[in-house]
């Protein structure tokens, strides 16, 4: 409990000295466009695992269709002597 209570004064002194003081807006202005280039990197990163997915289920797809074809192939079974 008393950890919790140390980490919460921490972090509303942190918190206070950023969006309180003149020094804390200056660090702000410098730390606003790394994170706005992170948070856009993100997105980035989203966009390409949505259209990782995207290819896997689009494989999936012809591998089941694929499959349905092949079962109702007319053509004998490789397994089958002619």
């Amino acid at each position: 409990m008393v950890t919790g209570a140390l980490a919460g004064a921490l972090i509303g002194a942190a918190a206070g000295y950023l969006f309180f003081t003149d020094a804390g807006r200056s660090i702000r202005n410098r730390i606003e466009p790394a994170v706005e280039d992170l948070r856009r990197e993100f997105g980035r990163f989203q966009k390409t695992i949505e259209k990782v997915g995207e290819m896997a289920n689009d494989g999936l797809r012809v591998v089941d269709e694929f499959n349905a074809a092949r079962a109702q192939s007319s053509f004998p079974d490789p397994g089958t002597s002619h």
